[in-house]
């Protein structure tokens, strides 16, 4: 499977409840360009991304997403910002997309690839509360 399709498959995985009237973005720094990426470089590439939502003073929370066999998983962010915001965030930390949640509908929007950017159904179905 291509990356965009894996990428279309994800779930993502939160310890905490999320209202879904607001519109977010889910942003990663980990594995630039869909790179794997050593963990530690993940780690330092993360601690990087936030740090600079705290400097920008973006609202953020804590998410992972994952594959649906919680084979591969990610260290992301959901990021109370623009659609446009996000991107930059993607660009900056070198991602090949972003999800893009928009009244409760997920999307997958490209940054680094070309593809055409697609609506994934409702967030709520891709959610996975995880326990404290």
């Amino acid at each position: 499977m291509n990356l965009w399709e894996s990428y279309k498959t994800s779930i993502f995985l939160c310890h905490q409840a999320l209202k879904c009237d607001v519109d977010f973005a889910i942003v990663s720094a980990q594995n630039p360009a869909g790179t794997t990426e050593h963990p530690y470089l993940n780690l330092r590439r993360d601690n990087e991304l936030q740090a600079y939502l705290n400097q920008q003073r973006l609202p953020y929370r804590s998410v992972i997403g994952s594959a649906p066999d919680l084979s591969f998983q990610e260290k992301s962010w959901i990021v109370l910002c623009d659609k446009s915001c996000a991107v930059q965030l993607a660009v900056r930390f070198e991602q090949n997309a972003i999800y893009w949640v928009e009244q409760g509908e997920l999307f997958l929007v490209p940054v680094l690839m070309r593809q055409n950017e697609e609506s994934l159904g409702r967030f709520s179905e891709r959610l996975v509360l995880l326990p404290d």
